[in-house]
Formats: structure tokens, C-alpha cells, sequence
């Protein structure tokens, strides 16, 4: 099919916008992976996931540029987006990510003080009594309180 040159701008902007894409999906992949530092074979199935998204996003945009239609400029419009968006914008929107999870870490972690701090009251109002009668049972006792004690879940991290 012959495209007119609009056309073809077009497809050029569609496919750029599409690289943009692909690189901002590459970031937060990044991003995760720094997060989470995942072992050898975990990174490999990690890749492997995001080049199959990656090949669905591309094979998308080309459709919704110029109905799949394979031209070169799709080609350099999509790598130009790539480009740019890397030099342009990716580490900015690699820190601001990273803030991003910081402080939602941080959120999450102040939350998850509220709502234990109760819980962490009545446990160490309850380990007083219970050591004290552990050492008046003798053994039985004693085993109980190891048991109890072992559920360090509530106790503060030095």
C-alpha cells in the first residue's frame, strides 16, 4: 500500500512514542531488579518476560501505526524512541522510581508500627508473668516460656 508522507509521520511519531514505551517498561524493570536483587535464574526468567512484553508492545504500536505493515522508518522511529527517552529522561525516572519505593517502604513500615504496637504492649505486658511462673512450674514451665519466647515476632530488632 502507498502511504502519503503524513502518513508516514504518522507511523514515524506512533513508533517513537512506542520506543519511549518500551524504555520507561525497561526502567522499572530496572528498578525491581535493584529492589529485589534477584539471583542468576530469576534475572534470566525476568528477561525473558520482559522481551516477550516488549515484542507484544512493539508489535501493538506497529499495528496501531500502519496495521503491521513492517517499513523502516517504523524501525528507526522505534529506536529513536529508545535513544532519546535514554539519554533524555531514564535517569531521572530511575530515581524518581526509586524515591517513589522509599517512601512507600517507609510508609508501609511507620503503618505496620501503628497497628503492631498493641500487639507488642500486650506481649511484653504478658512475658513478665509468664517467666515468672515458668520458674515457679520448673521444666514444664520453662518449656513453655522457651516456646513463647522463640515467637520473637514481637520483640524490637537491635
Amino acid at each position: 500500500m502507498v502511504m502519503n508522507v503524513q502518513s508516514q509521520l504518522y507511523s514515524f511519531l506512533v513508533m517513537l512514542y512506542g520506543g519511549m514505551i518500551i524504555a520507561i517498561l525497561y526502567d522499572v524493570y530496572k528498578v525491581i531488579r535493584i529492589i529485589l536483587k534477584p539471583n542468576r535464574l530469576a534475572t534470566d526468567i525476568g528477561d525473558i518476560i520482559f522481551w516477550i512484553l516488549g515484542t507484544i508492545v512493539f508489535i501493538f504500536f506497529l499495528y496501531i501505526s500502519n496495521y503491521a505493515e513492517i517499513r523502516f522508518y517504523s524501525f528507526l522511529g522505534f529506536l529513536i524512541g529508545i535513544l532519546l527517552y535514554n539519554i533524555l529522561l531514564s535517569p531521572f525516572v530511575i530515581k524518581l522510581l526509586l524515591l517513589v519505593y522509599k517512601i512507600a517502604k517507609n510508609i508501609f513500615i511507620k503503618a505496620y508500627k501503628i497497628v503492631a504496637y498493641p500487639f507488642i504492649a500486650v506481649y511484653n505486658m504478658l512475658i513478665v508473668p509468664i517467666r515468672y511462673f515458668s520458674k515457679m512450674m520448673g521444666i514444664p514451665g520453662k518449656l513453655v516460656y522457651n516456646i513463647i519466647s522463640h515467637f520473637n515476632i514481637f520483640k524490637k530488632k537491635k
